[in-house]
C-alpha cells in the first residue's frame, strides 16, 4: 500500500512512519512507474547508433536535461548527470588544474561523502585541509572568512547546505558571495536541501554544485547531478573519461565533448533521470513555501518535545538555523537499540549510529546518535507518535 500527501502517492505503507529521508528519500509512485515505462517501451542507450531506439533515448535525455536545468534556473550546458555525488566530487576535485596548490576548507559537520574525497585529494596531491569546528557554526561567515586568505594559494571551500549530522542550515548565498570576494572556489553539496527549499542559481551560484538524486530530491538510487558555472567548467579537465564523453581519439590523445557532457563518461542512467525529473516536478507543483512551512511545524514540534524527554540530549548549537534534521544522543541506551525498539513498537524508521560522520562524533560525549529526518510526506501526527513512543522507551530505563 502507499500513502498520499499533498496529492502525491508515495512508496510508503500506511502503517510505517519513515523518518530517515536524509539517508534515502521515498520516491513518488509515479516516478517509479516512469522508470518502468522507459524500460518497457524503449530501454535504449543515448548517442550509440542511428537506430530509432537510440535517437528516441537521446531526445529523452536532452528533454529531461532541459527540464532539470529549468528547475535550478541554469542553462542545460551547465548540467551533468553522474552515478553518485561521491563520483561527482572526486571527479570535480581532481579536475581542477590548481588542486596541487590549493587548500581545502571544510567542516567536521560534514559526512564521509564530502570528507573522504577531500582526504583522497590530500593523499594524492598533498593538498592541505583546514576544518571548521562546532564553535565556528555560531558565527559561520566570520569563521569561514578567517580561514581564507585572498591573493595567496588557491582555496577550495567544500560545504553542504544542510549538515546531515545535526541539521544546521547554512546560508549558501552568503557563502558564495564571500568566496567570490576572497577568490576561493566554492563547491556546494545540496543533497539534503534540494526538494526542501528552492534553489535558483541564475543570479548567485557556487562554482560547482553537486547533489544526490535519491535523498531530498526523491529520485531513484544511482543518479546524481553536477552544476558548474561557465567560468569553472572551462578550466576543468575531467579525471573520469571514456565512452560518449569522447568526441575523437588517436593513439596518444583524445578530445572530449563540450560543456556538461564531457563529465558523462559511460552510459548515463536515463531511467533514473526521467524519474528524478518527475519527482522534482511534483515537488515544484506542491510549492516550496508550503513545503518549508509544513516541515517547520513538524521539526519545531520535535525539537520542543524532545527538550523535555529524559535520558537524551539534542545535538544543537547556539544561534544556528536548522533544517528538517534532528539528532540526539542517549544517556543510558545505545542508539541502535533505540532505533530497533522504535521500529518494533510502532514501525518507526530512524537512522542510528555514527551517521557516516566520525569527525563530528569525535567531538561528542556519545559514541552514536539517533537521527530523525523528515520530508513532505511526514505529518505532525507522526511526530507526536514518535515523541510519545520515545518517551515510553526512555521512561522504561530510568
Amino acid at each position: 500500500m502507499t500513502i498520499r500527501r499533498f496529492g502525491i502517492d508515495f512508496n510508503i505503507s500506511e502503517e510505517r512512519i519513515y523518518f530517515d529521508s536524509a539517508t534515502i528519500g521515498k520516491m513518488p509512485v509515479s516516478s517509479l512507474q516512469k522508470m518502468c515505462e522507459f524500460y518497457e517501451r524503449i530501454g535504449g542507450a543515448p548517442v550509440r547508433s542511428m537506430s530509432q531506439e537510440t535517437i528516441e533515448t537521446t531526445n529523452l535525455l536532452e528533454e529531461n536535461r532541459s527540464s532539470f536545468a529549468k528547475f535550478f534556473n541554469v542553462e542545460k550546458k551547465q548540467l551533468s548527470f553522474l552515478p553518485s555525488r561521491e563520483v561527482a566530487l572526486i571527479n570535480a576535485l581532481f579536475s581542477l588544474d590548481y588542486i596541487e596548490e590549493s587548500k581545502i576548507v571544510t567542516s567536521i559537520l560534514e559526512e564521509h561523502s564530502l570528507l573522504a574525497p577531500a582526504i583522497r585529494a590530500h593523499e594524492y596531491f598533498n593538498t592541505e585541509i583546514d576544518y571548521l569546528n562546532l564553535e565556528d557554526e555560531r558565527d559561520f561567515l566570520t569563521s569561514l572568512e578567517s580561514k581564507l586568505s585572498f591573493g595567496k594559494n588557491p582555496e577550495i571551500v567544500l560545504l553542504s547546505s544542510l549538515a546531515v549530522t545535526n541539521g544546521v542550515k547554512r546560508d549558501w548565498k552568503k557563502i558564495s558571495k564571500l568566496c567570490k570576494e576572497m577568490g576561493a572556489t566554492f563547491i556546494l553539496d545540496i543533497s539534503h536541501s534540494v526538494g526542501h527549499i528552492e534553489f535558483n542559481f541564475k543570479e548567485s551560484a557556487p562554482d560547482i554544485v553537486i547533489g544526490s538524486g535519491s535523498i531530498g530530491a526523491l529520485g531513484p538510487q544511482g543518479i546524481s547531478f553536477q552544476i558548474t558555472t561557465d567560468e569553472i567548467e572551462g578550466s576543468m579537465n575531467p579525471l573520469v573519461v571514456g565512452s560518449s564523453s569522447v568526441l575523437a581519439l588517436e593513439e596518444n590523445m583524445f578530445q572530449l565533448g563540450g560543456t556538461g557532457s564531457k563529465f558523462e563518461a559511460g552510459i548515463v542512467n536515463i531511467a533514473g533521470i526521467i524519474a528524478l525529473v518527475n519527482s522534482l516536478k511534483l515537488i515544484s507543483e506542491v510549492g516550496f513555501t508550503k513545503i518549508e512551512s509544513h516541515e517547520k511545524r513538524i521539526n519545531d514540534l520535535l525539537r520542543k518535545e524532545l527538550q523535555n524527554t529524559s535520558n537524551i540530549q539534542l545535538m544543537e548549537i547556539e544561534n544556528a538555523v536548522y533544517g528538517p534534521i534532528v539528532s540526539f544522543g542517549c544517556d543510558s541506551i545505545e542508539s541502535h537499540d533505540v532505533a530497533m525498539v522504535l521500529e518494533e513498537m510502532r514501525n518507526i524508521v530512524v537512522r542510528s549510529g555514527a551517521l557516516c560522520s566520525h569527525l563530528f562524533m569525535y567531538e561528542q560525549k556519545y559514541n552514536d546518535l539517533v537521527r530523525i529526518s523528515t520530508h513532505l510526506y511526514n505529518t505532525e501526527e507522526e511526530a507526536r507518535i514518535f515523541v510519545e513512543t520515545l518517551n515510553e522507551i526512555m521512561s522504561g530505563i530510568e
